[in-house]
């Protein structure tokens, strides 16, 4: 039969080079291993919550995006009063020698429809060196880090959204079981000079998307650096996903964070069997003295395999692009302002007898560039705690009758207790 070539693409991304122009500042690019990381031999517990009550004149999140091939997850209702995320955990640290420390950590998380799942259930062992830099080794399941400013930007953030980018390539948060082996530099350099602060090599089961239930071990690398008051983030993951099911444009899901069996039927499903290759890139710029701060962000996929439905198979490419500028100022001591101007593109290129119908049943078409924009005002009445007013708006779907429009308050408290070990 003559191959039909099937093309559904987004302007080229231009916002790549508008992403370089600087805007005013920030974002809260802490690091999660940082955080969890005890200062001394002891244990400690820990938890979490984000309360959140807003307003939109249309059904909001946008439910699912068109154009972007993903789980085809459609995500919930989160207008009103809602619990968006909630954490409990523990972790106990003790050290060995004076120069080696090992650490277990666990996470459970629930969203607001109910949902419970483990976050992180790791150890972590580490050694200190004599020239000052440190080796380390963390196995279990974790966040597969895509770099500390991207990591953070999700629950339990300033913003209620998941980053649009974010949400296409891993669903949102990416949580996978694997091995990590990383290497920190010895921090203190002169300011002028551009010091490799960090190196992780890391190995992944790929069992959550982008990956499936059948990838094999996707190897991933993160580098950070830093010079001044600028910190980069790069790394990319290269992942072999094998019967990688998603949801039909037809049907519907709800929040889940498992992909539907596509080895069986395919009825309601599409099927991808190929290469996918995740890259990021972050940008930190954070000056001591400054409470001005610019993060910019970006993450890209490309795929390349076989996409089958119940219309038929075709030869699939297909690249996704997206990012985002975020900056704050902190006003006072416990006043932030923060905006967040967020852009996303595709391009996807279909060959074969079906592709027209695997095109429509993946979600596709139409293809347009989503965009999205959101200020948010937080005050920090007392620590572990934060009041953020929030509002924004964004592309409306093809579909859509109007442009989503939202804004309303979010309560976010975060509280540890730790003790040190008596012996």
């Amino acid at each position: 039969m003559p191959r039909s070539p099937m093309r559904t693409s987004w302007p080229r991304p231009a916002w790549l080079a508008g992403a370089l122009l600087l805007s005013l500042a920030g974002a809260q690019a802490h690091e999660r291993e940082s955080d969890e990381a005890l200062e001394a031999p002891g244990w400690s517990v820990r938890a979490a919550a984000a309360l959140s009550a807003m307003a939109a004149r249309e059904a909001w999140p946008v439910a699912r995006r068109s154009g972007v091939l993903g789980s085809g997850m459609t995500l919930d209702e989160q207008r009103g009063l809602r619990l968006e995320h909630a954490t409990v955990g523990a972790a106990l640290r003790l050290d060995p020698t004076d120069m080696t420390r090992l650490q277990a950590s666990v996470d459970i998380g629930r969203h607001g429809d109910g949902t419970t799942h483990v976050e992180t259930a790791r150890l972590d062992g580490q050694r200190e060196l004599a020239s000052g830099a440190r080796i380390g080794l963390r196995a279990g399941r974790m966040t597969v880090p895509l770099g500390s400013m991207i990591d953070t930007a999700g629950h339990l953030d300033r913003f209620a959204q998941m980053p649009l980018v974010r949400q296409a390539v891993s669903d949102g948060d990416w949580i996978d079981d694997g091995v990590v082996l990383h290497w920190q530099g010895d921090v203190h350099g002169p300011d002028d000079a551009t010091v490799l602060e960090r190196i992780e090599v890391g190995g992944w089961r790929a069992q959550a998307l982008p990956g499936s239930a059948e990838s094999g071990i996707a190897p991933g690398l993160q580098l950070r650096l830093r010079r001044g008051d600028w910190r980069l983030e790069a790394g990319a993951i290269h992942l072999q996903p094998r019967n990688r099911g998603a949801h039909a444009a037809s049907t519907r899901s709800g929040h889940t964070h498992a992909a539907p069996d596509c080895s069986r039927s395919l009825i309601g499903v599409t099927c991808f069997d190929g290469r996918s290759t995740v890259a990021s890139v972050s940008l930190r710029w954070q000056p001591d003295a400054s409470p001005l701060g610019l993060t910019l962000a970006t993450m890209a996929q490309r795929e390349r395999g076989q996409l089958a439905s119940a219309s038929g198979t075709a030869d699939y490419r297909g690249l996704v692009t997206g990012g985002w500028i975020e900056a704050d100022w902190q006003v006072r001591p416990d006043w932030t302002l923060a905006l967040r101007a967020e852009r996303l593109a595709s391009d996807h290129r279909l060959i074969g007898p079906g592709a027209t119908g695997v095109a429509a049943d993946a979600a596709l078409t139409p293809n347009q560039p989503a965009w999205r924009l959101a200020v948010s005002a937080g005050w920090t009445p007392a620590p572990g705690w934060q009041l953020l007013a929030e509002t924004g708006t964004e592309r409306a779907e093809p579909a859509a009758g109007r442009r989503p429009v939202w804004a309303g308050l979010r309560l976010i408290w975060q509280g540890r207790h730790t003790a040190e070990l008596p012996f």
